[in-house]
């Protein structure tokens, strides 16, 4: 057996076990030593196995005197990292993410809105509209809002999957607007958006929802595909 078969096969083992629910969430995985004997493998191969896991966000590693490895209670987030390598790649376009973003988004706020759900929109909105907020904590607001609509509607791989898109175009969005726009016009329509956004999801009108949803995706998401790759 091969060096690389036999870390797939640590993997798939392990995965194995906590479909079986033989692992959860919190438990500490064997040593290495003893997970090198049980597959008849190298603990080259245990290792780059536990690195994969602590890549994905799957395992948490500790070093040190109290070293081990333990199943994660919140994932890690490998996708941000993916998308930002597929984008550099040209092996995904930057306006294949706006378009997914519309997707999920305007699905999202037509759920929530059926659902009369969306308060926490609000008051984040109240807290973008305070006027000695500085642009920086803005944008973090901003994100914070796309990602929390999508939160909203209770799927745990899309609020990953969103998380990860979201900050590769918030990055854009940031660059364009600080270079090709004064920032004192920008805001406001920001603001607006953002507010009829959630007035529509408050009031129930899902279709407006989404549909003010996907305009404003589009229209922000374009202007930061023009402004090209995100400044180091």
């Amino acid at each position: 057996m091969g060096e690389l078969r036999a870390h797939e096969q640590i993997l798939e083992a392990l995965r194995g076990q906590i479909a079986d629910g033989t692992l959860g969430v919190g438990d500490r995985l064997p040593a290495e030593r003893e997970l090198a004997a049980r597959f008849g493998v190298s603990r080259t191969s245990v290792r780059e196995a536990i690195r994969v896991l602590e890549v994905m966000g799957i395992v948490s590693v500790r070093r040190g005197a109290e070293h081990g490895v333990t199943l994660r209670r919140e994932p890690g987030n490998a996708f941000g990292t993916i998308v930002g390598l597929l984008v550099g790649l040209d092996h995904v376009s930057v306006r294949d993410i706006i378009e997914f973003r519309v997707i999920v988004e305007s699905g999202a706020a037509r759920a929530l809105a059926a659902g009369g759900g969306g308060e926490e929109l609000g008051a984040l909105l109240d807290r973008m509209e305070d006027p000695a907020l500085a642009q920086a904590e803005f944008h973090e607001l901003d994100a914070t809002f796309h990602v929390a609509l999508v939160r909203a509607a209770g799927n745990a791989l899309l609020n990953l999957v969103e998380d990860a898109v979201d900050g590769l175009l918030r990055k854009l969005v940031l660059d364009v607007a600080t270079l090709e726009w004064d920032w004192a016009d920008v805001r406001p329509r920001l603001e607006r958006e953002h507010r009829a956004i959630q007035a529509a999801i408050a009031a129930r009108e899902g279709d407006r929802a989404a549909l003010l949803v996907s305009e404003h995706i589009r229209f922000w998401g374009t202007r930061a595909a023009a402004a090209g790759p995100p400044s180091s």
